[in-house]
């Protein structure tokens, strides 16, 4: 089994991903509305590891995209 993604989600062309670091977004914009003296509302416990899984890049030969892929597991 792959443990990271293979193929460009645009089109379909083999892609070379490699790891790449990322603070996930809505941990930004949580810290954006606190800067701004807003109290955000906390996400669901499954929302968040949902979009806190390992992140990768690529640039697809095929069709000439950047793609950012977040992966997870499902839960079983």
């Amino acid at each position: 089994m792959a443990e990271h993604p293979q193929f460009c989600p645009w089109c379909g062309t083999p892609i070379g991903y490699e790891q790449h670091d990322h603070e996930p977004r809505y941990e930004a914009l949580a810290e954006q509305a606190r800067a701004e003296g807003k109290e955000p509302p906390s996400l669901p416990k499954r929302v968040e590891e949902m979009l806190s899984g390992d992140s990768f890049a690529g640039i697809c030969p095929g069709c000439k995209r950047i793609n950012h892929v977040v992966s997870h597991r499902a839960s079983d």
